[in-house]
């Protein structure tokens, strides 16, 4: 109960500022603006305070009292204009928004509960098919922070900073700590995520589409995207005397381990993830982005689209916004970077008075640098640098694997992939001013967006910026969704055109199923998807270890992923898979060959267990039966205090004396 109502006053807390900042926004766009604030809040204050007290009950008290000064000092410095009501038009816009929200929010919050840990009826832990994968490490970042000193260090590996954008973990944690189960504080904390992300797009578009049919269109084609993979589903195929028929890639699809329509890179080059399934739910990074990135669209774009001025209190905010960005999801910063100088050329360089077109995007640039670059500085710009993997040239991301030439011709890449959409975004960007009149604001408005848009994407298709060559999605994906409400307003405009036409209905019902019909194959995989994680001798030996050993001691452990010392105990440990490692600037080979020269000979490697000070030592089944293991348990219990056993002998923590620390 603790946990939330100490979430329920954040969110009140931002809505306030919100109110006596800008009451001149739409109701509906200020409540959104500041229950995103709160989040924001709730992931930044407990951190800061964590500096001097750790992460720790002291500290979030002082976080809740900052955001008391927050809110008066907000109240000093409010605009004392009379608020917009909620007259009509606003309740049309909020039941709009909630019958695009409501369904994708219970869909998320449906795939959170699932995919986050779910307990099942035999005592183990299940997670999804997204979730199987990623999650883990988000469970670890989680549980290691709850007590933490800060600066935080890396539990996956033993001396590392954590240079990992950790904040869309931090808000987890909170609720961790202030007494919900684990399971429940990622799911929780996720749905509000979703939620909000959802809610923000729906306002944007809303806002940016001409009609409110382009609006939900747009709304849509974002979350339940997906290319025309389909069409390899419905493909019958014949191998020599082999027939493989619709329903069986139907049951391949609905069985199998990610061979969705929108999710197969072999043999089908298909990459164009479903954004719910693949990424908002098992990518808390990415999730918390995507919350913090739709107010700084809704506060920077509409403004810029209807020619009006922002308030300096408006441009405060959005430079706050942005600024806590980068230790949220360093893409989504760095895509709302890029749209910024895309957008800020197109205004500057369109208008008669260039310093007035310019001042806005100095006062906000002047606060999102402030506030971003003390984090880029001390903990993205180290990972990258200290790594030969970040950072560099490829052409049209992922259909060039390692750069050894494109899979599937350029266009074909992108049409199977993102489908009529990709067609809509660029028949959308051919129109041109009618001569001798002046620009209409809808192609302003076009063009603007685009502007910042095409900066991203041409970014994007250039430069790598992490060892994996798929993750420059994440900057795509904020092109597409920009993208989407001129190409939204362009096909209402063609299906308007088509009014004489007899068979425009049947037209229509065509495009919408091929739009739908690959997200709709994905979600209902995803939605069916489980994987067995943790067993119930896992979660004992979770239960154990938070009970009985030191807040963030050192455990010595095999590089599993499903670790639950790392990531259900919260417990440091050297060395963990190169899954959650090398993607993100680690070179784990010497480490790893120095557990397992230990496991094999405890004897002969003492020394290690002084040089990284190892507290305990942790065998399950995998240290047993991985082969780059040949564990000498008898050794182990010969030389060291067992602590802990699970029921049949299956994990076992033996104690290492201070003496071989020495």
């Amino acid at each position: 109960m603790l946990s939330i109502l100490y979430l329920a006053f954040f969110l009140a807390g931002g809505v306030i500022i919100a109110r006596l900042l800008l009451p001149r926004l739409r109701p509906v766009v200020r409540a959104y603006i500041g229950l995103s604030l709160g989040v924001l809040l709730l992931m930044w204050l407990p951190m800061l305070w964590a500096y001097a007290v750790r992460f720790s009950m002291p500290g979030h008290a002082l976080a809740a009292g900052t955001l008391l000064l927050l809110c008066l000092l907000s109240y000093f410095l409010r605009d004392r204009r009379e608020a917009l009501p909620f007259d009509e038009r606003e309740r049309r816009m909020l039941g709009l928004t909630l019958l695009m929200v409501v369904p994708l929010a219970i869909l998320g919050g449906y795939l959170e509960y699932t995919h986050s840990i779910r307990l099942a009826a035999d005592g183990s832990y299940h997670v999804g098919q997204s979730t199987y994968g990623d999650l883990s490490l988000h469970l670890a970042v989680t549980t290691s922070i709850v007590g933490a000193r800060f600066p935080l260090h890396n539990s996956l590996m033993l001396g590392a900073t954590m240079a990992y954008p950790y904040l869309s973990d931090s808000i987890a944690s909170s609720m961790l700590l202030l007494g919900l189960p684990l399971n429940t504080s990622m799911a929780l904390t996720g749905t509000l995520m979703m939620t909000l992300t959802f809610t923000g797009y729906a306002v944007l578009c809303l806002q940016l589409c001409r009609r409110r049919g382009a609006a939900v269109l747009a709304y849509f084609l974002l979350f339940l995207n997906g290319g025309l993979g389909f069409l390899y589903t419905i493909d019958a195929t014949v191998e020599g005397y082999s027939v493989t028929s619709m329903w069986d890639n139907l049951r391949t699809v609905m069985q199998g381990y990610y061979q969705t329509p929108t999710n197969q890179p072999d043999p089908h080059n298909l990459r164009w993830v479903n954004i719910i399934c693949d990424m908002l739910v098992p990518q808390r990074g990415i999730l918390g982005g995507w919350t913090m990135l739709m107010p700084c669209l809704n506060l920077l774009l509409p403004p810029l689209c209807r020619g009006r001025r922002h308030s300096l209190r408006a441009l405060v905010l959005l430079g706050l916004f942005a600024g806590g960005m980068p230790l949220i999801h360093t893409h989504s910063y760095l895509a709302l970077v890029l749209l910024s100088a895309g957008s800020c050329a197109y205004c500057v360089f369109t208008s008669h008075e260039k310093w007035p077109a310019f001042r806005p995007w100095l006062i906000y640039g002047v606060i999102a640098a402030a506030l971003s670059l003390p984090q880029l500085i001390a903990f993205t710009f180290v990972q990258d640098t200290g790594s030969d993997h970040f950072l560099r040239l490829q052409f049209n991301w992922c259909n060039n694997r390692g750069n050894n030439g494109l899979v599937d011709t350029y266009l074909w890449f992108y049409i199977k992939n993102i489908g009529l959409p990709y067609l809509l975004i660029l028949l959308a960007l051919c129109r041109r001013k009618p001569k001798g009149e002046p620009m209409p604001a809808d192609l302003h408005q076009h063009r603007l967006i685009a502007c910042g848009a095409f900066v991203i994407y041409l970014v994007a298709e250039f430069i790598l910026f992490q060892p994996n060559e798929y993750d420059n999605n994440k900057l795509l994906y904020v092109w597409f969704l920009l993208c989407l409400p001129m190409a939204a307003d362009y096909a209402a405009e063609l299906f308007s055109r088509l009014k004489d036409l007899p068979g425009r209905r049947l037209i229509a019902a065509m495009f919408v199923f091929t739009c739908f019909a690959s997200a709709g194959l994905t979600v209902a995989r995803e939605c069916v998807s489980d994987y067995h994680a943790y067993n119930p001798q896992d979660i004992a030996t979770a239960e154990y270890i938070q009970q009985n050993t030191p807040p963030h001691s050192v455990f010595l452990t095999g590089n599993q992923h499903l670790n639950p010392v790392s990531s259900l105990a919260g417990r440091t440990i050297l060395c963990s898979s190169d899954l959650y490692l090398y993607y993100h600037g680690f070179s784990t080979g010497e480490r790893r060959a120095e557990i397992a020269a230990f496991y094999e000979d405890p004897m002969a490697n003492l020394d290690l267990l002084r040089k990284y000070q190892v507290q305990y030592i942790y065998v399950s089944a995998y240290e047993r039966a991985d082969s780059q293991y040949d564990l000498n348990e008898q050794a182990l219990e010969g030389m060291f205090p067992l602590v802990f056993e699970s029921a049949g002998g299956y994990n076992r923590i033996f104690e290492v004396p201070g003496g071989y620390r020495q």
